[in-house]
């Protein structure tokens, strides 16, 4: 929803995008000036970082189905032949297509190689290093400027507050992907006769997509249960079968570090 920054209802498609848990919501965040007054689309200040930050640390959200990126960006309208503003969300969305289109929901929609924004002219706000550090610590993925290489995503964490895999876009992608495929495996044994042969089928189906996408670089590893470890007499009589998935993400790289040592004879790599 671009353009749509009303914490309240944001707060209320994100509590709906969670409980659908087949979507992820890209969410704009208000903006605010030197004096902590909220800016809006025709507000001619300048966003000021750190309440920006500060007014989204105190909403306390806790929700990896979601994730923001700030600021608003420009774009050439070509139609009309002028420049408009719009909000980070449509860049953000610029940059999942492009992802998709060139890879896999795995990857990560940021960086130069997936989520450089040919199309966006201008930004409201350039960012500086300590800028974007400081909105990252608040899990805002920041557009960041770069001379002569142009905008750039320069961030991917979802808004969930404790640190594991699903703090990242493209870990809840892959699980939005896997939950996608999985489904469309049990809807076919769904009134199947509950028969060791049909539980190895889901296994088999299952573990086949997953070997694709541990192929594709989304998963490192992967297991498939559906057996009589976790489907007893009762669930059989209640006509219900049960499976267990666990799978292992692959991890991206987000830092690099480089170690130089200067010494009387040059420069030495460790």
């Amino acid at each position: 929803i671009p353009g749509i920054r009303e914490p309240y209802i944001n707060d209320n498609a994100m509590s709906k995008v969670k409980d659908y848990g087949l979507a992820m919501h890209v969410m704009d965040i208000p903006s605010y000036d030197d004096s902590g007054n909220r800016l809006y689309d025709d507000s001619t200040g300048k966003p000021n970082i750190n309440y920006v930050c500060n007014e989204l640390d105190a909403r306390n959200i806790d929700n990896n189905y979601a994730a923001t990126y700030f600021p608003d960006v420009y774009v050439d309208d070509a139609t009309n032949s002028r420049r408009v503003k719009v909000p980070a969300s449509v860049a953000a969305l610029g940059a999942l297509g492009f992802n998709d289109r060139v890879s896999y929901p795995w990857f990560a929609p940021a960086g130069f190689n997936r989520a450089a924004l040919d199309f966006v002219t201008n930004v409201t706000v350039r960012l500086n290093v300590s800028d974007r550090d400081r909105m990252y610590e608040s899990r805002i993925n920041p557009i960041a400027t770069f001379p002569r290489l142009g905008f750039v995503i320069y961030g991917q964490k979802t808004l969930q507050i404790n640190k594991s895999a699903l703090d990242r876009v493209n870990v809840r992608r892959l699980m939005l992907e896997i939950k996608r495929i999985i489904i469309g495996i049990a809807q076919k044994i769904v009134f199947e006769q509950n028969t060791p042969a049909v539980r190895n089928k889901f296994v088999a189906d299952a573990s086949f997509q997953l070997g694709l996408i541990q192929v594709q670089a989304g998963i490192e590893g992967f297991q498939v249960i559906m057996n009589e470890t976790n489907n007893t007499q009762e669930d059989a009589d209640l006509n219900r079968l049960n499976g267990r998935i666990v799978v292992v993400p692959t991890r991206v790289v987000e830092f690099i570090a480089i170690d130089f040592i200067v010494t009387n004879s040059g420069v030495q790599f460790v």
